[in-house]
């Protein structure tokens, strides 16, 4: 049967170092969540990019659908007149008005589109944080909270099979394995500090 102080350490490093596995596994999820949701939102995003060019190409070409046609209506307009004038000034204005009257429809349209994609942009940020924030990040101070928890629990267990602290009163065989114990406190001492560098 292993006497107090070897139980005593092995416990402390068990602790110890289960702290720091679980400390090093949540943070290798938060980093691969939160790298998946940034490239999620790059790809909605180029998403909305080619849909805002492909808008603003549409409306582009029907602007210069309208301003042809307006041009060919009022050549039209010019080229059959037989009232005089007065009124083929009249019929070219009000091509002309009808011509900008389209143009300003597609600039609205093409507004309200744009405004539509500002929205969605705006949601897919926040759906991208969310998907960040829905893991926790790992906390050092609840790690060292963790181990220091560990380490009082182990003394509290070395306590309790009769061993001392201090040096006063231990038992001949407690005292022969403490060289023992130490060295493996050491060991373990030098794989802990090899994880904490991970933090």
């Amino acid at each position: 049967m292993c006497d107090p102080v070897t139980l005593a350490v092995a416990s402390a490093a068990l602790s110890t170092a289960g702290a720091i596995e679980g400390h090093s596994a949540q943070r290798d999820a938060y980093k691969a969540n939160a790298k998946a949701a940034s490239q999620a939102k790059v790809d909605e995003d180029r998403m909305l990019n080619q849909q805002e060019a492909q808008i603003q190409e549409q409306a582009s070409e029907a602007k210069i659908a309208q301003d042809l046609e307006t041009q060919q209506v009022a050549s039209r307009a010019q080229a059959t007149d037989s009232g005089g004038f007065l009124n083929n000034n009249a019929v070219m204005q009000d091509i002309v008005r009808q011509g900008l009257e389209a143009n300003t429809m597609t600039s609205q349209n093409l507004e309200r589109q744009q405004a539509q994609l500002g929205e969605e942009r705006i949601g897919a940020e926040r759906r991208a944080q969310s998907r960040i924030n829905s893991v926790a990040r790992p906390s050092r101070t609840a790690t060292a909270l963790q181990i220091g928890s560990g380490l009082v629990q182990a003394g509290t267990n070395y306590a309790a099979m009769g061993g001392t602290f201090g040096g006063g009163g231990a038992p001949t065989s407690a005292g022969l394995s403490q060289g023992a114990g130490g060295s493996m406190a050491g060991a373990n001492a030098r794989a802990s500090s090899a994880r904490m560098r991970d933090f």
